[in-house]
């Protein structure tokens, strides 16, 4: 065997090759701006849209399934995921806080989903203690989320909804259903701690407009095509 032979040709296809690359670099990179260019042009779209949007009074979760949408799309402008997140008290109808995808932006955050950020947010605000201070086991009356509503633009992962469960949060409302990801849906499949925990609460799809699902479905899917991360 010519070994010397071999390494010639080896030699030239490397070069070949990176020469290939070097060439279809500046078309792979028009490609991705022109797709960036696209989708910026389907997000403003949107965001006219979910702007002139006027609840329906026979939905009555339109009004907060919008602040979720609002989030969404801040979250995709700032080439995050296309998910938002609110809380509602839902004796008086009022938001107490807004939260939406940070996972990439400003620099990556595993944890930053939009439910994350929405509850490390609040926390971080009202900032309860035990009730009788340190050492005290009762937290469950602490946590300041009696009462409150978390509406989602898409149904949360299993990630989001541990932590909302363990949170405290009773009632889960969500625009889009999220088939291959959702874990709303499937809560009897959590380990038995958590699913005994969620027991009585409520995680279903929102009362909503199917104008605002749809919406929520063409911000969601396009999570992560912004960048090749």
């Amino acid at each position: 065997m010519n070994y010397n032979r071999l390494i010639r040709i080896y030699g030239f296809n490397c070069i070949v090759i990176v020469f290939v690359l070097l060439l279809s670099y500046p078309f792979l990179a028009a490609a991705q701006e022109n797709r960036q260019k696209i989708w910026l042009e389907e997000l403003n779209r949107i965001e006219k849209q979910v702007n002139a949007f006027k609840p329906n009074p026979a939905y009555p979760d339109d009004p907060f399934i919008l602040v979720t949408l609002k989030e969404a799309i801040a979250g995709s402008r700032e080439e995050n995921g296309g998910i938002g997140a609110c809380l509602v008290r839902e004796d008086t109808g009022e938001i107490v806080e807004t939260g939406h995808n940070r996972q990439f932006e400003p620099y990556h955050r595993s944890d930053l989903h939009a439910e994350m950020d929405l509850l490390n947010r609040y926390e971080e605000k009202v900032r309860t203690r035990r009730l009788g201070g340190r050492g005290n086991p009762s937290t469950v009356e602490a946590r300041g989320f009696a009462g409150i509503v978390l509406y989602s633009s898409v149904e949360p992962c299993p990630m989001c909804l541990t932590r909302i469960i363990n949170a405290g949060i009773k009632k889960v409302l969500y625009a889009a259903s999220d088939e291959t990801g959702g874990m709303a849906q499937r809560i009897s499949s959590l380990p038995p701690f958590w699913s005994n925990k969620a027991k009585g609460n409520i995680y279903q799809a929102a009362e909503c407009s199917p104008e605002l699902v749809a919406i929520a479905k063409r911000l969601f899917h396009p999570m992560g095509k912004l960048k090749n991360r």
